[in-house]
């Protein structure tokens, strides 16, 4: 997708009085610059040595901010996720119908895709950690992920069940993941086709178990 935007640029930190940058904005670019050296390399294959060099800083500067590589492995995760989340909830509209609002928060996601390649990348991408800290985190965050999710689905359809909810909400999550993957590998598609191809799937399981649903609740109140 290299036509596409690969996330925002790389917080600057030029023009400050003796180099004395500020601390949040330190941290945003060394966030920013991590972000790009994950993409591209993958977590294993990024050292501390490589994002310090990348940001023009000394691995004590790193160490100093995040700790370890996990941590600003992670603190990169946290955001991007942070990120995507928030446009799933601002893109959804409590007052459509299930399908208006389950055809909104795929467009976000996959927007987010878009949009932000290298989130994406390290977020779900290929190169992910294999074992330790940062994969216990990495699960942790993907995990939220589709907890915010079963709330979307909850708001959409309230006439669901919390399994069925917790179901479809994992589903969600990982059809998703996985046509986003091969959306990265067939980047002439557009949003829109591959928005719909993925709520023709999500919405034929998901109105079958909500009109059954919707079915078994009117039959016990009468």
């Amino acid at each position: 997708m290299s036509s596409r935007r690969t996330g925002a640029p790389i917080a600057s930190v030029g023009g400050h009085p003796n180099g004395q940058v500020p601390r949040a904005l330190r941290e945003e670019q060394l966030l920013d610059t991590a972000l790009s050296v994950f993409a591209e390399q993958g977590y294993e294959a990024t050292s501390i040595v490589d994002i310090a060099a990348a940001a023009g800083v000394t691995r004590p500067v790193v160490y100093k901010h995040y700790g370890s590589k996990d941590g600003i492995y992670l603190a990169c995760l946290r955001r991007a996720r942070q990120q995507l989340e928030r446009q799933l909830a601002e893109a959804i509209d409590p007052d459509e119908d299930a399908e208006g609002q389950l055809r909104a928060g795929i467009d976000a996601y996959f927007r987010f895709v878009e949009d932000n390649g290298r989130e994406w990348d390290v977020l779900f991408g290929n190169g992910m950690p294999v074992s330790g800290p940062a994969a216990d985190g990495a699960l942790q965050l993907r995990r939220n992920t589709a907890d915010v999710i079963a709330g979307l689905l909850a708001q959409a359809a309230p006439n669901l069940d919390a399994q069925t909810i917790d179901a479809f909400s994992q589903a969600l999550n990982g059809t998703g993941v996985e046509l986003a993957r091969w959306w990265r590998r067939h980047p002439a598609l557009t949003r829109e086709q591959v928005v719909a191809y993925h709520l023709t799937f999500a919405w034929g399981g998901l109105a079958s178990v909500a009109g059954d649903a919707a079915a078994t609740t009117a039959d016990d109140g009468r």
